[in-house]
């Protein structure tokens, strides 16, 4: 499928999954991700989305990491399609984004060098392919951050999070060179890693 083809298909199946489908599997990519971490809290900073609309709920697992002791960044939606980050945590006070219909969190606005110190990056998609292929919503914030990235010394581990239906064969959609590979996709079902597995 063509992007826009793939983009119009999976978006109608995402809106369409059935509402305790939809917390069933919120909760296994929940547990999934949790064993993953380890019980040792603090080990590592992570990023990731707020959810919005139908993607994967993000508001439980937050709420675990915050209570396990992990940092957490969100994106700020910047001017030419950039991102920065902001610490997100229970309560954090929010306001609506000066470039895209969602609420951030206000406060201090940080660089791509905060990647450094943070070991895994939840990455929104809406499909994804085993070879770690993935299809965003368009606007290329996260392919542009995920290249800045490679910059980096020591870059998170990224994982898409999305619902089992969502990891499809292959040659399932298009994938150019301007698109982002991830390490790994998280689903209900555990991590499908790209390569060997990683450590956060």
């Amino acid at each position: 499928m063509s992007k826009a083809a793939a983009r119009t298909h999976f978006r109608t199946l995402r809106r369409e999954m059935d509402p305790g489908r939809r917390r069933l599997e919120a909760a296994g990519i929940r547990a999934h991700l949790l064993d993953w971490l380890g019980d040792d809290g603090g080990a590592c900073a992570l990023a990731s989305v707020l959810s919005y609309g139908a993607e994967p709920p993000t508001g439980a697992l937050l709420q675990d990491l915050h209570r396990r002791g992990h940092r957490i960044l969100v994106p700020i939606c910047e001017p030419e399609r950039r991102l920065s980050w902001a610490d997100w945590y229970p309560g954090v006070p929010m306001a609506r984004a000066t470039v895209a219909p969602i609420d951030e969190p206000v406060g201090e606005r940080h660089p791509l060098a905060v990647m450094e110190d943070v070991g895994v990056v939840l990455v929104p998609a809406q499909v994804v392919d085993p070879a770690g292929g993935r299809l965003g919503q368009g606007g290329g914030y996260y392919d542009r951050f995920i290249a800045a990235l490679r910059t980096l010394e020591h870059p998170p581990v990224l994982l898409a999070m999305v619902y089992e239906h969502e990891l499809v064969p292959a040659g399932t959609f298009e994938v150019d060179s301007g698109d982002q590979p991830v390490d790994g996709v998280l689903t209900a079902a555990g991590i499908t890693w790209v390569g060997e597995p990683l450590v956060p």
